[in-house]
């Protein structure tokens, strides 16, 4: 096993794992407020789940920048995690079968 994979597998987890409790805790701090400014700004935030709570939050201003900051840092920890399997993800696997196939030739 290599360092490259290693960092690979380290890096993209932990943006993933970061970027969705950023949401989740983003999303958790915005519909319940949104419900409290009645149906119609509510149901939009509930049913349009990355869109709704981001827009909710910055028609707000400075008393949801918490939860702004926390849906846009998600996102993009998100984004960067999809960028890093899906970019790199196809030449570790390929990289891996190709060992494996050469151990199992070696046999």
């Amino acid at each position: 096993m290599d360092w490259g994979f290693v960092a690979f597998a380290v890096a993209s987890t932990l943006s993933l794992a970061a970027g969705g409790v950023l949401l989740l805790v983003g999303y958790i701090g915005t519909v319940p407020a949104a419900f409290s400014f009645g149906l119609k700004t509510g149901l939009p935030v509930l049913l349009l789940p990355v869109i709704g709570p981001v827009w909710f939050a910055l028609s707000r201003g400075a008393e949801f920048r918490r939860q702004t900051i926390q849906l846009i840092v998600g996102v993009a920890l998100v984004a960067v995690a999809t960028a890093l399997i899906l970019g790199l993800g196809p030449y570790f696997a390929e990289k891996l079968v190709a060992e494996a196939v050469e151990a199992a030739k070696n046999r």
